[in-house]
């Protein structure tokens, strides 16, 4: 997977949290451009964190998607 594959929008996650959610671009969305996979991660108060899980998320479903059916 390269990273210019790779797509990262951050945008402001929605629900409780008050002020804070409402000023900070937490929330996390990466598009794998070749396959237009797209992942979300909103979960933490952290961009960074937030960031892990898409990036461990995009990979589960890349993995998926290339293991064969076994009938």
């Amino acid at each position: 997977m390269s990273p210019d594959d790779i797509r990262i929008d951050f945008f402001r996650a929605s629900g409780p949290g008050g002020q804070h959610r409402n000023k900070s671009e937490t929330g996390v969305r990466l598009t794998h451009l070749p396959t237009g996979l797209v992942v979300t991660a909103t979960e933490s108060r952290s961009r960074y964190i937030n960031l892990r899980h898409a990036f461990a998320r995009l990979e589960a479903k890349l993995a998926a998607r290339n293991r064969p059916v076994i009938p």
